[in-house]
């Protein structure tokens, strides 16, 4: 996802279009014109362990996502999507599971598929500025259990991000793991920024390591000095120092609003060049310069949009094309040098829209051997909340007590269920007529019992006869 911290906003163009597989040119135009009516903004499209190649334009409640075998082209359905908004139309809750499918997954599928059903729940949580503040994945698996991955976003009173946290968390404990980053800001008496310490995750540490330090120098209450220090094994070491700085944009308290116009750049290894930017009416980048010291170009990049496209040129040899659909979803991208494709193994998106909604997206990747799009995932959309199968995931699992047992099991819904099957480990199978309780003379072991729905859906549960 994309969030911009202590990196320095004369680079927010280039990280929009270079990182921009959900944003549209469209797109970045208004988010540009919120960040210039808000002093204080941070840019995030999607969390960190979330779903970022299904596109959820016009609100669908139901999303079937279907898999093809790579070589045969075969297609399954695999798993079903239930998303659930809030009044603003952000997502509230998501449920992606696979719960009554892997029966009827053709065989070519068998070899290389988890029988194990799983389901995986997301829920999200917004702040009053309306940005997105925690994210839990959960993760049930049959015969595996609970995972559960969570995502936090916290601000300071100057609405700057200070920390971004990722969480595995285990039977209520919480542990921080990669990329885990936070930055600690010292202001002063004016509020301005003279210092940001900034900590990611170390695997060396095992935790939080200051990896970062950023020093602010103003003149006349203007920024005019950047300087980035990189921390490493204990050692302090200048990576670069930005000064004579002029701006396309700037606001003396926060240096992440800043979109600089020029600079003077010192690079760790002593080179000295002068960088120059210039922009649009929308804030995104035209042209970036950088010219050393001697006068000889060094570097040269152009940017061309248009309504879904966006074209990044680099010293006339490299270029990059990127192209989106209309509902800001990145569809192709391409890498030529000297106009020649490198036929880089891009992803191809098509998307099927009927009055602003989606009703289809088909995910092809390049096949670098045949230089061939092969299939790879499917999405089909649902507006019709009541046609909407109630499977598991909309209620809790049928409860089936006492497990282990020593005959005698009581169901807790038993109004729900038209079919109940019990199979043992050598194939046998008794079947029962439903009702609240089962007795079983089977002998002692380990069963399969097998819960069929009145909506048509499966349930399994492992059967302890003691």
């Amino acid at each position: 996802m994309l969030i911009l911290p202590n990196n320095l906003f004369a680079d927010i163009t280039y990280i929009l279009v270079r990182n921009s597989s959900k944003i549209s040119t469209v797109l970045v135009m208004l988010i540009f014109s919120f960040l210039s009516n808000s002093v204080y903004s941070q840019l995030s499209d999607l969390p960190f362990y979330y779903e970022k190649n299904l596109p959820l334009h016009g609100y669908p409640p139901k999303v079937e996502e279907y898999y093809f075998e790579y070589h045969s082209q075969a297609r399954a359905h695999y798993y079903n999507h239930f998303i659930e908004y809030d009044s603003k139309g952000r997502v509230k809750k998501h449920i992606k599971t696979n719960e009554g499918l892997l029966d009827d997954v053709p065989l070519i599928f068998q070899s290389i598929i988890d029988p194990r059903p799983v389901t995986i729940t997301c829920t999200f949580e917004y702040d009053g500025s309306n940005r997105l503040v925690y994210f839990v994945r959960n993760q049930y698996q049959e015969e595996v259990g609970d995972w559960r991955q969570d995502e936090e976003w916290i601000y300071d009173t100057y609405g700057v991000l200070k920390e971004h946290n990722f969480w595995d968390v285990s039977e209520g404990q919480k542990v921080i793991k990669n990329p885990s980053v936070r930055w600690n800001y010292q202001r002063n008496n004016k509020g301005q920024v003279v210092r940001a310490e900034k900590q990611s995750y170390s695997f060396n540490v095992g935790d939080l390591a200051i990896s970062e330090i950023t020093h602010y120098g103003y003149k006349q209450d203007v920024l005019d000095t950047i300087s980035v220090y990189r921390l490493l094994n204990g050692n302090n070491s200048l990576r670069e120092k930005r000064y004579q700085l002029t701006f396309h944009r700037y606001h003396d308290l926060n240096p992440d609003s800043i979109l600089l116009s020029s600079y003077i750049s010192v690079a760790s290894s002593g080179d000295t060049t002068l960088q120059t930017i210039t922009y649009d009416g929308h804030d995104r980048k035209l042209t970036s310069y950088r010219v050393g010291t001697s006068g000889d170009t060094i570097a040269r990049t152009i940017w061309e949009y248009d309504e879904f496209s966006v074209k990044e040129t680099s010293n006339h040899i490299d270029r990059l094309e990127v192209y989106y659909d209309e509902t800001g979803y990145e569809r192709y991208r391409e890498e030529f040098q000297n106009g020649f494709s490198l036929a880089v193994p891009a992803d191809l998106h098509t998307r099927v829209l009927e009055n602003g909604k989606m009703i289809s997206a088909l995910r092809e990747i390049w096949d670098p051997v045949t230089y061939f799009y092969r299939k790879d995932t499917e999405y089909l959309y649902f507006y019709d909340i009541t046609s909407i199968p109630q499977r598991n995931l909309l209620r809790d699992k049928i409860a089936v007590f006492p497990n282990p047992g020593s005959g005698t099991f009581y169901l807790d819904r038993p109004n729900d269920v038209s079919q109940l099957s019990l199979y043992a480990i050598d194939g046998k199978v008794w079947n029962f007529a439903p009702g609240a309780s089962i007795t079983s003379e089977c002998g002692a072991g380990i069963y399969l019992l097998v819960i069929k729905l009145n909506d048509g859906s499966v349930e399994k549960t492992r059967l302890v006869i003691e």
